[in-house]
């Protein structure tokens, strides 16, 4: 995390005026707008600077220069001159990174691989699909739903026979159904889940993003107490039962008291337990804060060092329906009667209660929900799509048949593959001018295959090859987007350009400021009056075993005799009888150094319990160097800020800048 924190601030050397220090969005949409390819310009384009060999034009310059720009107004010169010396140190280090062929290293290369995947996907989904979605999902998060369901198994891409099979069974339940039969009692008999023997075929409540998509889908169309039409997901054929339907609950904070029983209690246990959860409960209504009822009572080890609070949770926690049933029954500030669970006997105290967030809180959080969810294949499709028909698209079918034809019952065992020397090269499908093999195929479907026993090989083919094409034109598309956008191309620049910056700054100057030992004493000795104390009391406190040593201690200080006199004589017979700490303090630095500024000598202090202590007041120190081991943090700071100026001394030797005047002016007019 820190080098991500630093890379950024990195980065940042490229945004940074003097006049702007809050970001400015981008356009949104102008970020997604493909740029055609850069065409020849009919006359030369101004340059504002070189360094060693290459040269910064003034569109990029400007372009860094107004990024953060928080006014329409033209910078003043100020401004400009001191964003031209930061960006002209940027560029030279860069260029030393790539001289160092840091660019070429594989955690570079690899780093920067991660962080373009990040960046592209803005770029391989459909805005507006994916807007839809997070609309939909959130409307959704308004609703619990409780349903049952019935499943009949059957893979993705079972054979039509097997399908149809399947289909018919659970069409023929739901007939049952609709003709007076009970569901759970159906489910037991019929369902396919495992878990029906338990349940009965009930899901209990969920809402937006606790199923899989089909499944919420299906749960969320069918209206409350009727059954749905059968519908496929990648487990087979359900029919869902909508039991209910209901508003979120939101989120809620409770205080809580817990007296355990747990499942397998005795009847003794439990009395006892009752027993005291209604004390608890009967001092709370008599005005016993609840705090103190928790301190005396709870046994959930949980909350009951936090004086009984718990952390906030919604309808889906993991708590027993039981006890979420009090909770959100509750408003805000009433105290539930005791109550009972599997885990023991409650009582809570309701602190707060919150309702769902807004659309536009939620919504990146949905977003990076439907990335994860199957429902985002809906917008890669509709992007892939349009690839195809932006790319002309275009199949082999011939081809695609001679493939299939290679394929042996291996492949329903999700065990098959291949031998390149039998897969032809000829393509099966194409991208403009690219095409892409049986070899590709190839290679594709044995990682990508599954066990299907049953299924049919053509049609299970037909399936992964359109997950193939759909999969190589995203592919295609990423490969073009530094071609295609302009803001891609820039900030994929940035990017590249600063993760090169971190890595030698590290080598150069913070790394190298910590590891330097010798480098950082000699500039810590060259450099000593920037680190002094200012005048400083000074005192030893005697720490004594006893009243009577410390006695005998301050007379002997008293009298003029030394520490070290003190100890051997009153540490002899028992040690550490006396144990003397040296302290130095600046005034306003310690609040009890601070009353001792005016005093000298011996000064007493007050026993407590076993403690037993006086001062001997030295006087005040005048000002002097700190140590290097008192000033690291200030030394080591200054140091890597010395090693930085150093750096770019001798970069700028080593790459000389010419600055174009003419253009610098006209940023600034």
């Amino acid at each position: 995390m820190k080098k991500i924190s630093i890379l950024f601030t990195a980065i940042s050397l490229l945004q940074v005026c003097a006049y702007a220090q809050s970001k400015k969005p981008a356009n949104k949409n102008a970020a997604l707008k493909p740029v055609p390819l850069a065409v020849a310009p009919t006359k030369p384009i101004a340059w504002v600077f070189t360094y060693g060999t290459d040269t910064v034009y003034k569109p990029e310059f400007e372009r860094l220069l107004s990024k953060n720009k928080n006014s329409k107004e033209t910078p003043d010169e100020k401004a400009v001159r001191e964003y031209l010396d930061l960006y002209e140190n940027f560029k030279m280090k860069v260029k030393e990174a790539k001289f160092k062929n840091l660019d070429t290293a594989l955690t570079f290369k690899n780093e920067l691989s991660g962080y373009r995947s990040q960046l592209a996907k803005p770029y391989l989904t459909d805005k507006k699909v994916t807007d839809d979605l997070i609309k939909e999902a959130y409307n959704r998060m308004k609703l619990e739903v409780n349903a049952s369901h019935i499943l009949i198994n059957c893979a993705e891409n079972a054979n039509p026979k097997d399908s149809l099979a399947a289909f018919n069974k659970i069409n023929d339940i739901r007939k049952r159904y609709l003709k007076g039969e009970h569901f759970d009692s159906l489910a037991i008999k019929y369902s396919e889940d495992p878990s029906a023997v338990k349940n009965l075929g009930l899901l209990g409540w969920f809402t937006s993003f606790q199923m899989i998509y089909p499944f919420e889908t299906q749960a969320y169309n069918t209206p409350k107490g009727e059954v749905s039409l059968p519908f496929r997901t990648r487990f087979g054929y359900h029919i869902v039962k909508v039991n209910d339907k209901r508003e979120a609950r939101g989120e809620v904070k409770i205080s809580h008291i817990m007296v355990r029983t747990g499942p397998s209690a005795t009847d003794e246990t439990i009395n006892e337990a009752k027993q005291k959860i209604d004390s608890a409960y009967y001092k709370i209504m008599k005005g016993e804060p609840f705090e103190k009822a928790v301190e005396e009572y709870s046994q959930d080890d949980g909350s009951k060092a936090n004086k009984g609070e718990m952390t906030w949770f919604g309808s889906f926690s993991n708590f027993p329906d039981e006890f979420k049933e009090v909770c959100f029954s509750l408003n805000k500030g009433d105290i539930s009667k005791p109550f009972k669970t599997p885990f023991g006997y409650h009582i809570v105290k309701i602190d707060d209660k919150r309702t769902l967030p807004s659309e536009k809180e939620l919504a990146e959080n949905i977003k990076t929900k439907i990335g994860r969810d199957s429902r985002a294949e809906s917008s890669k499709l509709v992007v892939a799509q349009r690839i195809k028909k932006e790319n002309n698209y275009k199949e082999f079918p011939l081809n695609i048949k001679e493939f299939t034809s290679k394929l042996d019952s291996s492949f329903l065992k999700g065990l098959w593959s291949y031998d390149e020397n039998k897969i032809a090269d000829k393509p099966v499908m194409s991208l403009n001018n690219k095409s892409y093999s049986e070899q590709d195929l190839a290679r594709f479907v044995q990682a990508n295959q599954e066990a299907q026993p049953n299924g049919s090989i053509p049609v299970i083919l037909n399936g992964v090859f359109k997950k193939f094409s759909d999969e190589k034109a995203l592919e295609y598309e990423e490969g073009q987007l530094e071609t295609k956008y302009e803001d891609f191309r820039n900030l994929m620049q940035e990017y590249h350009d600063g993760i090169l910056l971190f890595d030698l700054t590290d080598k150069m100057v913070w790394t190298k400021a910590v590891t330097d030992t010798m480098g950082l004493e000699k500039y810590h000795e060259a450099n000593k009056s920037k680190y002094m104390w200012k005048e400083r009391i000074k005192v030893y406190t005697y720490s004594c075993l006893n009243d009577k040593a410390k006695k005998e201690a301050m007379k002997m200080a008293t009298s003029g005799k030394s520490i070290d006199e003190i100890k051997a004589k009153l540490n002899k017979k028992v040690g550490g009888t006396i144990v003397v700490t040296e302290q130095k303090a600046e005034r306003s630095e310690n609040a009890a150094m601070d009353k001792l500024w005016d005093k000298k000598g011996v000064v007493d202090i007050t026993n407590e319990g076993n403690t037993f202590k006086f001062y001997m007041v030295e006087g005040i120190v005048s000002p002097e160097p700190k140590t290097l081991k008192e000033a690291r943090g200030l030394v080591t700071s200054d140091y890597q800020n010395y090693l930085e100026k150093e750096w770019i001394k001798s970069l700028r030797e080593k790459y000389p800048v010419t600055v174009n005047e003419e253009t610098v002016k006209t940023l600034f007019k």
